[in-house]
């Protein structure tokens, strides 16, 4: 088509005729399609007028060959040119759609920061409304009839023995030893009490022990740590890794809790109970600052000479804690979770607790 066009523009020449550069409409055409967008592609844009320029001039100038070459030249220019912007276009919306992206993930961090901050600091503040409550002096108790009564008793001895737990857990944390030997005292003296088959259940004087050894366990928090948000973290990066390495822990007064149930046969630990005690000591070696409380509860009575609590702890030594680090508690059926008469749920009551004392 082109050589017809060609031709035909030599013919009317020879005619004396000269018409307009023949290639000339279809070069607008290819320039309009990338003239709105020439400052994305300007180097581009400028060889493929340049391009226009010289099949004008050499049109003009009777080479009508080299003037039909450098307009083929100039339209496949223009089409490049047209290639060359919308590929630079891209890039921009890239680079956008880029500087956005990093800027809403950073604003989704700093909110995913602001809010686990704010959480930590509402169970912070939980925490210590509920400490405070506890440390709040129950009113005293009135007379009751012989089923309150002995209510009031079991309650007792779960009372006398969270307070014992507690004052263990200050001890750990360097409590004066006076302080809490004589509050251990007047535990061995309450339960005897609580163990009498005549009198009055001690309820109200097991309360305020179990306050008066929350209240030494939160002075010697107090007096121990350097900084209440150092705590926290450390605190937080405990329960993250227990629950990375699938240990379900919890918390309570004393710190980080970690229960095992079916931890034995007889007296003897249970295989799972006995990887499960390793894995923790070698958490305890990572926190090496931290003691460790070992309890073991019961669903029914067990004979004296048990030392299954010293089992407990060897297999944590033998994951690598510290034996000076460790303190062992023989609870008994003196705190149960479910009610112990309950023949169908009581088998509960029986379980291996791994305290981390921790500074909050």
């Amino acid at each position: 088509m082109r050589r017809l066009v060609l031709a035909t523009t030599i013919a009317l020449v020879s005619c004396g005729a000269r018409p307009p550069l023949p290639l000339m409409p279809e070069i607008d055409r290819a320039r309009s399609t990338v003239a709105q967008s020439a400052d994305l592609a300007p180097q581009a844009m400028a060889e493929a007028d340049a391009e226009r320029d010289r099949a004008r001039a050499d049109y003009e100038n009777g080479e009508d060959i080299s003037a039909s070459l450098h307009a083929e030249r100039a339209i496949a220019a223009y089409q490049r040119a047209r290639m060359v912007a919308r590929a630079s276009r891209a890039t921009t919306d890239l680079a956008h759609a880029e500087s956005e992206l990093a800027s809403k993930t950073d604003e989704l961090r700093s909110l995913q920061a602001a809010r686990k901050a704010a959480e930590r600091d509402g169970e912070e503040l939980a925490k210590k409304l509920a400490i405070a409550r506890e440390m709040h002096e129950p009113a005293p108790s009135g007379p009751a009839d012989a089923k309150r009564e002995a209510a009031r008793r079991q309650a007792s001895r779960a009372l006398v023995t969270q307070a014992r737990l507690l004052c263990g857990a200050a001890r750990l944390l360097g409590a004066p030893a006076q302080n809490v030997d004589d509050e251990d005292k007047k535990l061995d003296a309450l339960d005897k009490r609580v163990d009498a088959t005549t009198g009055r259940a001690p309820i109200d004087e097991t309360a305020s022990a179990r306050t008066t050894c929350l209240s030494l366990l939160t002075q010697a928090r107090h007096a121990a740590r350097t900084s209440a948000s150092a705590a926290t973290t450390a605190t937080d990066v405990l329960l993250s890794e227990l629950s990375a390495a699938g240990l379900s822990p919890a918390r309570d007064e004393r710190g980080v809790v970690v229960t095992l149930r079916d931890a034995f046969r007889g007296r003897a630990l249970a295989p799972d109970a006995e990887t499960r005690l390793e894995a923790l000591g070698r958490v305890a070696a990572a926190h090496a600052d931290l003691a460790v409380q070992v309890v073991v509860h019961d669903a029914t009575p067990q004979p004296p000479g048990d030392d299954r609590a010293k089992l407990a702890s060897a297999a944590l030594v033998k994951g690598g804690a510290k034996t000076d680090k460790i303190q062992t508690f023989m609870a008994g059926t003196r705190a149960p979770v479910v009610d112990p008469n309950d023949a169908r749920n009581r088998a509960r009551n029986a379980r291996l607790e791994v305290v981390f004392v921790t500074g909050n």
